[in-house]
């Protein structure tokens, strides 16, 4: 199978993280998973940091400070 990679731009949203990841990963691809957190205040660096612990599939991309909507297509090459 294709390796792919799949982005997960979270703002907030710490209480879907999980699932959403755990979602992604079932599907039973070869893929990487980027958590990217646009400086959330709700604990989603926390639950992204959990998670990357759990499954090496998994990287994260922890900005400092909100960037906007769409800062995530930096990090894919995206304009």
């Amino acid at each position: 199978m294709p390796k792919i990679d799949i982005a997960i731009p979270c703002y907030n949203h710490g209480r879907f993280l999980r699932q959403c990841v755990a979602n992604v990963l079932g599907q039973g691809a070869e893929m990487r998973v980027l958590i990217i957190d646009n400086a959330s205040t709700d604990g989603s660096e926390e639950t992204a940091r959990r998670i990357a612990t759990e499954d090496s599939r998994v990287e994260l991309l922890l900005r400092e400070r909100n960037m906007g909507s769409h800062a995530f297509r930096d990090r894919l090459g995206g304009k």
